[in-house]
């Protein structure tokens, strides 16, 4: 299985497979942070929360969750598990997992058929990125 990654933004030439990587990085950073505030906002009375499937469960957690230090410590409990879903995700790509015994998967280039991974490890350099930018 190829999951192609279309990168039409990179100047001509294409880029590197680092800068390929660093974008496939930044926007899955950008996905988590979205998702990691629209939890965090889903413990506001007035949100509108018809993203979610579990509206109820977040009445609940509003009635528990109710001082800034309750709720930053929510955001982080969100965080960590976001990152650490995308970590298996990128394991099982980087062909670390059980799935590796019957099907091996390659993040690739749609234009150059380039592979994203290349010699490296995608989950572990998806960490140094979020160590090297959270910490801006």
């Amino acid at each position: 299985m190829v999951i192609k990654l279309h990168s039409k933004r990179l100047e001509a030439g294409g880029g590197s497979v680092i800068d390929k990587q660093e974008l496939l990085f930044k926007q899955l950073k950008e996905i988590k942070d979205y998702w990691v505030e629209t939890a965090n906002d889903g413990l506001n009375e007035d949100q509108d929360m018809i993203w979610s499937q579990v509206e109820e469960e977040y009445k609940v957690l509003r009635t528990k969750i109710t001082s800034q230090a309750e709720r930053e410590a929510y955001q982080k409990v969100v965080d960590e598990v976001i990152k650490g879903v995308m970590h298996s995700v990128l394991v099982m790509i980087d062909g670390g997992d059980e799935l590796a015994e019957n099907v091996l998967i390659d993040l690739t280039e749609r234009d150059t058929n380039e592979s994203l991974s290349g010699q490296t490890a995608l989950h572990e350099e998806f960490f140094g990125y979020l160590l090297d930018t959270e910490d801006e």
